[in-house]
């Protein structure tokens, strides 16, 4: 038999099913009757059925090329494989299917499809011939090139598939592409090189970023498998600077504190470099540290020899700035997602779900903030170019947010800082490399910075990442960007405060409903008279809160989220949203206490309920501004439809 003939007639199969010779009228018959109920998809059914119920164990050939030749008979998307790979895989790994066929078959399909046959639910017999067939693709890794990104190895095919078997999981991580070829094409310009295999390079982390994104359960054993490998150490980046929200606690936590043990090599280095510029020659510096230099591997040692060689591209001089560039360039790259996990979010804007815990996420800021207050206290001005660029303070803002205690020295060394960093600024442009926007990051850090050093008083570390302005002065929109800690403590500085807790109520609703919000009715008990309060911005809603849909159903979750619902708040609420949100509780249907008062004003009044049905309400535009109140209102009384509250 051959997997790549002709479908089998359906007539045929059908017969075989209606248990009738192949061919008679009786078999005719039922053909055309199983036709004219679903055509063409009987075929896949009856296949499927007789495969896993009288013909499990043993079955004709006809009836398993029949399956696989319609299992696999057009080429389907990605997003549809998956329902017609199937009956494929239920016949390439029956008992009775035959070993060169089943390669044969497998030959003929995609990558992708080849690894939906690879999952771990599949027969080991299906999965050892897709694991032979992916070796017979990809015999070695190949050198990564940029056009990988697109036209996708065989390997990277396969790892786009979820739940694979650990068979075909290890056999195409083995095999994805290796680093970019690092040797000079012949008669390559080395200037023109270096740019091409930065590109590469960058392009190869990529494709390690999609494949992790891919294979979320799997994290620890892609480390495990590319141990002693260059990939190893592009993996454990990526996932510590790239993807950290959907890493493993344990496995996050191991990978973090791993990273900041290589700061010992800086600091290394800068003591190194520092005695070397106090008068030691290198061959004395390196005696004098020699124990320390023994334990480190050659890649740690030819890292300091970079700066301390007698041929040094750098020299010492710049070796002394290890520490800061160390932590200047974690704090701006592969740690800030977690010394600020709100940045973790999409383009869409919607802060990812962490599976780390806040509190052991703090624990490692705190772990970054005292290894930077290390470097810290190495820095020491430049002559000429000083501190002008906002990644000059990035590092020096996360470490004073995260610090559990910002000590007396600490702080002296900051103003330091502060006053290169003012002398820099008041240079010309010219001087100062900066484009407008990084000028704008400059001064607003170089400003929050300023206030947490400001003595006194000291602030607690709960209080620093955002500093605050005059509760009349600040806005919803200010408070909706700090941290809950932050408002929390800012609110406890202004106990008593009505009209600044009416602002942090709307800014619970300007932040959204993602699990980083402050406890709502926290906030709302605060106030002197929370019922009163919250019918007076709930009735004034749009003046207050402005036009977003996003921040008006926000705010209607939390309203009907309370354990206590007062009518007259509820029948103040936006009406298209109080129908369309249920509150955390009852996603997908109209909350209970909305359903009552709806039921308790239309009654049993047919053409309220269709007045209502009629009614102008929307989920967007002016309308969407209607008050549940008013419009039953109207609907029960037939009077004409209130007008939408003003946005002033």
């Amino acid at each position: 038999m051959s997997v790549s003939g002709t479908r089998l007639p359906v007539e045929f199969l059908i017969a075989v099913v209606a248990g009738v010779e192949p061919g008679s009228a009786a078999a005719l018959m039922a053909a055309g009757q199983a036709r004219e109920r679903s055509g063409d998809r009987q075929v896949g059914e009856l296949l499927e059925a007789l495969l896993r119920g009288p013909f499990a164990r043993d079955a004709p050939d006809w009836m398993l090329t029949a399956a696989v030749t319609e299992g696999l008979r057009q080429e389907e998307s990605e997003y549809r494989a998956q329902a017609t790979v199937e009956l494929a895989a239920l016949a390439l790994g029956h008992p009775g299917f035959d070993g060169e066929l089943l390669a044969e078959a497998l030959r003929g399909c995609s990558a992708y499809r080849l690894g939906l046959l690879g999952t771990a639910d599949r027969p080991p017999v299906l999965t050892a011939a897709v694991v032979a067939e992916l070796h017979r693709r990809v015999p070695a890794p190949p050198n990564f090139t940029s056009t990988m990104l697109k036209d996708r190895t065989a390997a990277q095919e396969v790892l786009r598939t979820e739940h694979l078997d650990d068979r075909a999981f290890d056999a195409a991580v083995a095999l994805l592409p290796g680093a970019p070829e690092r040797a000079l094409a012949e008669g390559e310009d080395p200037t023109e090189w270096s740019k091409r295999f930065q590109a590469e390079y960058e392009a190869w982390r990529q494709m390690w970023r999609a494949v992790l994104e891919q294979q979320p359960d799997r994290h620890a054993r892609f480390t495990s498998a590319t141990d002693g490998t260059e990939a190893h150490s592009v993996i454990e980046r990526e996932l510590l600077g790239s993807l950290p929200w959907m890493v493993d606690p344990e496995l996050l936590r191991r990978i973090a504190l791993a990273d900041l043990d290589t700061f010992d090599t800086a600091m290394l280095t800068v003591h190194i470099c520092r005695a070397i510029a106090d008068g030691s020659s290198p061959a004395a510096a390196r005696k004098r540290f020699a124990a320390e230099l023994a334990a480190l591997d050659d890649g740690e040692r030819q890292g300091i020899d970079f700066y301390v060689k007698d041929d040094a591209v750098l020299g010492p001089e710049f070796g002394v700035r290890s520490a800061v560039i160390w932590a200047s360039h974690s704090a701006d790259g592969r740690w800030r997602l977690i010394l600020d996990p709100a940045e973790a979010k999409p383009s869409y804007g919607v802060p990812h779900a962490w599976r780390t815990p806040p509190e052991d996420l703090a624990d490692l800021a705190r772990r970054f903030a005292l290894v930077a207050e290390q470097a810290l206290h190495t820095w020491q001005p430049k002559e000429l170019y000083g501190i002008s660029r906002a990644a000059d303070l990035h590092w020096v803002h996360a470490m004073l947010v995260h610090l559990p205690e910002v000590t007396a020295e600490t702080r002296a060394a900051v103003r330091l800082m502060i006053r290169d960093a003012r002398r820099n600024s008041n240079r010309p442009r010219s001087y100062r490399h900066q484009d407008h926007e990084d000028h704008q990051q400059f001064t607003k850090l170089l400003t929050d910075i300023t206030r947490i050093v400001a003595d006194p008083p000291p602030q607690p570390s709960a209080t620093r990442r955002t500093p605050l302005d005059d509760p009349a002065e600040v806005t919803p929109r200010q408070l909706s960007a700090v941290e809950p800690a932050v408002l929390a403590a800012y609110l406890d500085q202004h106990t008593g405060n009505d009209q600044l807790v009416e602002k942090a109520l709307l800014s619970c609703a300007q932040r959204g409903s993602y699990g980083n919000e402050p406890v709502f009715a926290d906030v709302l008990a605060r106030h002197s008279d929370p019922q009163q309060a919250l019918h007076t911005l709930t009735h004034g809603l749009r003046r207050r809160l402005g036009g977003s849909p996003n921040d008006r159903e926000s705010w209607t979750r939390h309203v009907l989220a309370l354990p206590d619902h007062h009518r007259e708040t509820v029948l103040a609420l936006p009406a298209w949203t109080a129908l369309t949100v249920g509150g955390p509780r009852y996603r997908g249907s109209i909350h209970p206490a909305v359903l009552a008062l709806i039921t308790t004003a239309l009654g049993d009044d047919p053409q309220a309920w269709q007045r209502f049905a009629d009614s102008p309400i929307s989920h967007a535009g002016p309308t969407a501004w209607l008050r549940l109140g008013e419009v039953l209102d109207a609907a029960t009384h037939g009077t004409p439809w209130p007008k939408p509250p003003t946005s002033r």
